[in-house]
C-alpha cells in the first residue's frame, strides 16, 4: 500500500484568504529614538506593549555614545545643518575635555538636588541619594547622570552620556555647549544608544536579523532578562519635583 498526500483546497490561501492581517499585529516602543539616531530601541509586539508601557513610565537610565568633531558648528547642532562657525580647535586637549564635562556633570547634579528643595550636603540629600536614582517627576525634564570623555582623536571625540528624558536635539545641544566651553566650535556627527535600562547592545538585532526565529530568540532572552530583574519595572527611586 502506498500512501498519497494531496493538497487541502480548504486551507487553501485563494480559499480562506491571508493568514494573517495587518490589524493581527500591534506595535509600540518603549522609548523613541531621534531620526538620526542609533541602537537599542525596546519594541513590543501584541502582549508586549505592556511591558514597553511600563518601561516607558519607569524611564530607565539609557546611555548613549555621542560623536563630535571640532571645528565646526552648526544651526542644527547636527552635521547635517548649515555651517555658522568655524574655529580652530588646536589648543583643545584631552585634559581640557576631561575637566569640561566634569564641571558640566557637577553643574547637572547640582541642579537635581535644587529641584528636589534640599541642599547637597544636608543629610536629607544623602536619604534622597540613598533610596536609590533620582529621578525627575517631570516627564519631559532632560536629567544627566554622567558624562565622560571616552575617545579624543583631533578633531573626532566621543562622550558616553548617560541620562533620563533627553532627546536628539538636547544630546546635540551638549556638544555645541561643549565646543563653546572650550573656546572652539563643535558639532553633533552620531548619536548611538548603546543601554537601556538592563537591555544592552549585544541583544539588539540589526535590520538583516528582522526575521520570525532571530525575533523569537530575541524575545526569549529579553524576557529570562525581565525574570532575572523584577525590579527593572518597580525601581525604588526618589522623585524630583519641579
Amino acid at each position: 500500500m502506498s500512501v498519497r498526500l494531496v493538497q487541502n483546497y480548504a486551507d487553501h490561501r485563494l480559499a480562506s484568504g491571508p493568514r494573517y492581517l495587518h490589524e493581527d499585529f500591534r506595535c509600540s516602543w518603549a522609548a523613541h529614538l531621534g531620526l538620526f539616531s542609533s541602537g537599542v530601541l525596546l519594541l513590543g509586539i501584541n502582549d508586549g506593549t505592556r511591558l514597553t508601557y511600563k518601561i516607558n513610565t519607569s524611564r530607565l537610565i539609557r546611555a548613549y555614545k555621542i560623536h563630535g568633531q571640532l571645528g565646526k558648528a552648526t544651526d542644527t547642532y547636527f552635521w547635517n545643518g548649515k555651517t555658522i562657525e568655524r574655529a580652530t580647535y588646536n589648543h583643545v586637549t584631552r585634559e581640557k575635555i576631561d575637566s569640561v564635562v566634569a564641571h558640566m556633570q557637577a553643574a547637572h547634579q547640582k541642579t537635581m538636588y535644587e529641584l528636589s528643595g534640599v541642599h547637597m550636603e544636608s543629610e536629607t540629600a544623602y536619604e534622597l541619594a540613598s533610596r536609590g536614582v533620582i529621578r525627575p517627576s517631570n516627564g519631559k525634564l532632560p536629567v544627566l547622570y554622567g558624562i565622560k570623555c571616552v575617545h579624543f582623536q583631533p578633531p573626532n571625540f566621543t562622550l558616553e552620556v548617560q541620562a533620563i528624558n533627553e532627546y536628539d536635539r538636547y544630546l546635540w545641544t551638549l556638544v555645541h555647549d561643549l565646543g563653546v566651553q572650550l573656546k572652539t566650535a563643535a558639532h553633533c556627527a552620531g548619536v548611538q544608544c548603546v543601554r537601556h535600562g538592563k537591555f544592552h547592545t549585544d541583544l539588539a538585532l540589526l535590520r538583516k536579523h528582522w526575521t520570525l526565529d532571530h525575533l523569537l530568540d530575541n524575545m526569549s532572552q529579553c524576557q529570562d532578562l525581565l525574570e532575572e530583574n523584577q525590579r527593572l519595572l518597580r525601581p525604588e527611586t526618589a522623585m524630583l519635583t519641579a
